[in-house]
């Protein structure tokens, strides 16, 4: 079997807000998503908000915080790391770094959703998505 992740999960206090925050970013939900929990496609993988009273009880962290995580999007230029970064503020993101030129030759810039968890939006040259949205690592950089 093919190393894969299927689902990333997100633990929120106010689904409402939530979905509305993904929804203005352009996502769509899922017919299929409930009160407590909401769906979205994202290529062949799914995006989903979960109530965090519900994570907490469902994976007994109680509350604990588990190590740092950073979601990623990488994208064709830097306008369109700028373009992206504009949406989620509009959206209702909040700032943690502005897009910049990065020491290792990215243009990156981070916000966090309205439940603090950060989104890096990156325009990497040898981390270009393909023609279909795919990102695919190089053999060598």
């Amino acid at each position: 079997m093919q190393n894969r992740v299927h689902l990333i999960t997100l633990g929120v206090k106010d689904m409402a807000v939530s979905r509305a925050y993904y929804e203005a970013m352009g996502w769509v939900t899922s017919p299929i998503s409930m009160d407590e929990v909401t769906f979205f496609q994202a290529g062949d993988q799914v995006l989903g908000l979960y109530l965090q009273e519900a994570l907490d009880h469902d994976t007994g962290l109680n509350g604990a915080k588990p190590g740092g995580v950073t979601l990623a999007v990488n994208v064709q230029s830097r306008d369109e790391v700028d373009a992206m970064y504009a949406k989620a503020l509009e959206a209702g993101a909040t700032v943690l770094t502005r897009p910049r030129e990065m020491p290792w030759g990215g243009y990156t810039g981070y916000v966090a959703d309205p439940d603090g968890h950060p989104w890096e939006f990156s325009h990497v040259a040898q981390l270009v998505p393909d023609e279909n949205g795919a990102l695919i690592l190089p053999d060598s950089l």
